[in-house]
């Protein structure tokens, strides 16, 4: 949902979505890497490979000055710590989405496209591609073609198995269709405006994507399945998924069983009681920052019921 911090406003009177209407219940969410991927810091936007054995996500400081895709690696049973990506870390880069095969990884970035005047400096985000070597290497990143990317912001890629690629562009979501090495023209779902970061399944009989909720910019997650005729109405996923809180910035794992988003959820601090002893700086400041659920957004994984959406027409 970094469109929030695109002075983009949208506010409930513009969704007409099935909000009553909830989807099934899920599982409880849980917390991804708690103090290792999820940190006091703002995570958002999670990708995982085929396998499992790859996280990618976003990372910023509060006011969104800086974003960087981060990488993570499963082993002995968690995320390990983080690395930043080989091909992030200068521009401000984010929302990675993984193809279903694995093989490439879209994002966004603001850094110049090929065709710009040397030292561009855009205030804009196109959308890129980079390859994934057998090894786990990245390489070179791609900037897609005009087709796609404008001089509007695109945000929120989500590739499906057909090659169509769905993304954001102001208030609404588009789907464009493999065409040769590039895309056809961009065509708008046929969502009212405020819809947003979509995730669609590898074989689009489904879309999660996030929008106002009942009460205005209170973020919540919506799900659409599609069937013969098109897409359904949204209905809005029920708690625990969404809370009183801001979700958003979904994405599904390859096989559809796993959503991941952020949540702005939080915990209040247990004790308030006077402290046994009068505290160091040390424990002043751990006890300060130590606390991840502090209302900034961190990363949460739930599974799907699997009969959310049925087989794609």
């Amino acid at each position: 949902m970094l469109r929030c911090h695109l002075s983009l406003v949208l506010t409930a009177s513009s969704l007409l979505f099935a909000s009553v209407t909830r989807a099934a219940a899920q599982s409880e969410p849980r917390i991804v890497g708690p103090g290792v991927i999820s940190t006091q810091a703002e995570e958002f936007k999670a990708t995982v490979a085929p396998g499992g054995g790859t996280l990618l996500y976003t990372i910023t400081d509060h006011l969104f000055r800086h974003m960087t895709i981060l990488q993570s690696a499963w082993r002995g049973g968690r995320w390990a710590e983080p690395k930043v990506a080989t091909f992030s870390g200068i521009w401000r880069d984010g929302d990675p989405a993984f193809s279903p095969d694995g093989m490439s990884l879209y994002f966004i970035s603001n850094r110049p496209l090929p065709d710009d005047s040397p030292g561009t400096i855009r205030r804009d985000f196109n959308i890129w591609r980079v390859a994934r070597h057998s090894d786990g290497s990245w390489g070179a990143p791609i900037a897609l073609g005009r087709e796609i990317n404008t001089d509007s912001s695109e945000m929120s890629p989500s590739p499906a198995a057909s090659g169509a690629l769905y993304f954001g562009r102001g208030p609404r979501i588009l789907r464009a269709s493999r065409s040769g090495a590039g895309f056809g023209p961009a065509e708008a779902l046929p969502f009212v405006e405020g819809a947003g970061d979509p995730a669609v399944a590898a074989d689009e009989r489904m879309i999660i994507f996030d929008a106002d909720g009942p009460t205005p910019g209170d973020g919540d997650l919506f799900v659409s399945c599609r069937n013969a005729t098109g897409w359904g109405t949204p209905s809005r996923l029920a708690e625990p998924v969404n809370s009183s809180f801001q979700e958003g910035d979904p994405a599904l794992s390859a096989d559809s069983r796993t959503l991941y988003f952020f949540s702005e959820r939080f915990q209040r601090a247990p004790d308030r009681a006077p402290r046994a002893h009068r505290a160091t700086y040390g424990e002043a400041l751990k006890e300060a920052t130590g606390n991840i659920y502090n209302g900034s957004r961190n990363l949460y994984q739930v599974a799907l019921v699997p009969a959310q959406c049925p087989a794609g027409p």
